[in-house]
């Protein structure tokens, strides 16, 4: 359990890191997206933190088509 948090704290910090600062603020939902794919990729049993934050920087950053 302490090494998922591990790794679930520097995948978030290493992503987060990745993002412009004006980005975060004119999009304040990333961070949380962010977090559920994360969330999501260390529940199917994802151990690397770089393919986690290539992940989850991609589901973040895609613009929404609805």
């Amino acid at each position: 359990m302490a090494q998922r948090a591990v790794l679930y704290s520097t995948a978030y910090q290493l992503a987060l890191k990745q993002i412009p600062a004006l980005q975060l603020r004119e999009k304040p939902d990333i961070s949380l997206r962010i977090h559920a794919s994360i969330r999501r990729q260390l529940k199917a049993g994802e151990t690397d933190a770089h393919t986690i934050v290539f992940e989850a920087l991609k589901e973040a950053l895609v613009p929404e088509t609805h």
